[in-house]
């Protein structure tokens, strides 16, 4: 593949930047008058289902990736909406990068004699740790410090060499390219890669066969995968499978929401979140997803810390285990569903990108999330009758449980945001149900 850069001419083959030396980004492009859609369906489900739109390789490294299942969402029947999850969990290392990785690693194949570099947060080191390994490659993955143990022990299970560096994956970048250029690898990060982007842009072609979405909700961090599917939409747009690319909605921790704070106009943070798969402080693809944002006439949405165990819950309980950094779309979806801002004939798709199992080993996962069982379960469900103090709520449980460990139940309630103290009447606290602990509740009932 051979791509010239439209602007001053340059002509880039095997090692294709996503920036050209004159200051411009370089698009990959393809023969869209030829593109025939029909021969698809008869087409094993997949990414590479949809070739005629991926770059030329001269081997497919695959373990099967894409083709993930779209699941009618419970909750969207209970907000009065048409709303389903792609489940990103099922790709073969659980999470979204393997579409990406599966195109980059086959294309720079022959490219990688010394192996492959990435910078990652960790689903896409993870990722590359399994498509190396399969095609008999070195693996090295450059990581943040604050990175989960689970997404370590994965990428040390496939046999990849992990380099911590900084404390986020914006660090990561500029040494896996230097990585790169030093020993002889062929770098996959998706900042540095337009040739695996176009491996992510197949969730666009999948929703469309499967929904043609009005709306897509999607978990942002770098960009890199809101922009894939903005383009994706954009070829089909092109080749005539659809007639307007649906509204793409960018969700970021509010904690760290350079993307979303810059569509809503408000001022971002930079901070570390829980959702860790989200903090990515300078994302290299800014302009980029919130242009994609803004050409498809979509918004933003910023998820507190306290609503990510909630999100993490609920989709529990449509049977999805997600990391945090995917839950955020269902807070978002319940936002904007109070707002107002969808229609009933809407068709929205959550993109779920990653399996909750690699969201453990860090501070504030695994074990926290789902704990509203049991005890606090009660509790809630007490509450939701009408106001009660500690001791009358300890009375109510009816349970051979300490009079402490009742106000221990009710900090971590009032902590995940579903409680909150109403009123006091001399040395008693009363407390009340919030409305994002009816939400949960009512969720919890379907």
């Amino acid at each position: 593949m051979r791509l010239r850069c439209p602007f001053c001419g340059r002509t880039y083959s095997s090692l294709i930047p996503p920036t050209c030396s004159c200051g411009e980004p370089l698009t990959i492009k393809y023969d869209y008058e030829s593109v025939d859609t029909s021969g698809w369906e008869h087409r094993r489900r997949g990414v590479w289902r949809y070739r005629e739109l991926l770059p030329d390789v001269r081997e497919i490294i695959s373990l099967h990736e894409g083709g993930t299942p779209l699941i009618r969402a419970k909750l969207g029947d209970e907000l009065g909406l048409r709303v389903f999850i792609k489940d990103e969990t099922r790709n073969p290392t659980g999470s979204f990068r393997d579409r990406l990785v599966t195109v980059a690693v086959s294309y720079g194949l022959p490219h990688a004699s010394n192996g492959f570099v990435v910078a990652s947060n960790g689903n896409a080191a993870a990722s590359l740790a399994a498509y190396a390994a399969r095609a008999g490659k070195e693996a090295y993955t450059v990581v943040p410090k604050l990175i989960e143990g689970s997404k370590l022990a994965q990428i040390v299970a496939f046999g990849a060499k992990v380099i911590r560096y900084g404390e986020s994956v914006d660090e990561g970048i500029s040494y896996a390219e230097g990585l790169a250029e030093g020993r002889g690898l062929y770098n996959v990060t998706p900042e540095s890669n337009i040739v695996g982007l176009e491996g992510q842009k197949t969730l666009a072609f999948e929703l469309w066969e499967e929904l043609n979405p009005t709306h897509v909700i999607v978990p942002t961090g770098s960009g890199s995968n809101l922009y894939s599917i903005y383009k994706g939409f954009s070829e089909l747009l092109r080749i005539g499978a659809i007639e307007e690319v649906p509204k793409l909605i960018a969700v970021q921790a509010e904690q760290c929401s350079p993307i979303a704070s810059e569509v809503l106009g408000v001022e971002p943070k930079a901070e570390p979140t829980r959702a860790l798969a989200l903090y990515v402080k300078n994302p290299f693809m800014k302009e980029l997803a919130v242009g994609a944002v803004e050409e498809s006439g979509g918004t933003a949405v910023l998820v507190g810390e306290d609503e990510l165990d909630l999100g993490a819950r609920l989709l529990a309980r449509e049977g999805v285990f997600a990391e945090y950094a995917s839950s955020v779309v269902v807070p978002a979806l319940m936002e904007l569903a109070d707002s107002g801002y969808f229609e009933r004939d809407d068709r929205i798709a959550l993109v779920v990108t990653s399996c909750g199992l690699k969201g453990m080993g860090a501070e504030g996962t695994g074990r926290e999330r789902f704990a509203v069982g049991g005890t606090k379960l009660d509790i809630l469900r007490l509450l939701k009758e009408r106001s009660m103090y500690g001791y009358e709520i300890w009375e109510a449980l009816e349970r051979t449980l300490k009079y402490q460990a009742v106000y221990q139940h009710l900090r971590e309630l009032e902590g995940l945001g579903l409680i909150a103290e109403s009123h006091r009447r001399g040395r008693r606290v009363y407390y009340t149900l919030t409305e994002k602990g009816r939400r949960f509740l009512d969720a919890l009932s379907l």
